[in-house]
């Protein structure tokens, strides 16, 4: 009899971290949208106004940080201070495949850095100012939804974890 208390409990106890594991995967989401217009702020500050050359920016926005993000913009730095050959659009977005299919963005959120990317350093820096304020509009849209899938789906994963394990406790009990 205590032996299936206790198996039940793990039973439910697993169930239920998987339903908070779904849970804070939405709000690291969100996390790393932030983290990521902050540090583009960050880096549209070193090329507009400071005019550091690109390769350097990204270098020292990547020391700001830590995480994924952080190290995609120090292997886009690499690219274009190792290889000469590699473009910005090149090494941009070889560094999006590398780096963010391992975090927790969604397809959307990733294709529209790679966008970013296409035009980042192909005009003047007026221009720029503009293509940031316009990726600013985009990402912050990004995150407007991410904080709408958590308020929507992080409370019902928690809560589904949980009931999930208990519904198998009862059948196999």
């Amino acid at each position: 009899m205590t032996l299936k208390i206790i198996g039940g409990l793990l039973v439910i106890s697993a169930s239920g971290l998987l339903g908070l594991l779904f849970s804070n995967r939405l709000s690291l989401r969100y996390r790393e949208l932030e983290k990521l217009r902050r540090l583009m702020q960050m880096l549209e500050t070193e090329v507009t106004y400071g005019a550091t050359p690109l390769p350097a920016a990204l270098c020292s926005i990547s020391k700001k940080s830590e995480g994924l993000i952080s190290n995609f913009f120090i292997n886009i730095s690499k690219c274009l201070s190792e290889r000469s050959f590699y473009t910005v659009r090149e090494a941009w977005n070889e560094s999006s495949e590398l780096i963010l299919t391992q975090s927790s963005l969604k397809k959307a959120d990733i294709e529209l850095i790679k966008s970013f990317g296409n035009i980042l350093g192909s005009s003047d820096r007026e221009d720029q100012k503009k293509h940031f304020q316009l990726f600013y509009l985009q990402l912050k849209h990004q995150e407007d939804a991410a904080i709408e899938e958590i308020k929507r789906s992080a409370k019902m994963y928690r809560s589904l974890g949980f009931l999930l394990g208990i519904a198998v406790f009862v059948v196999f009990a």
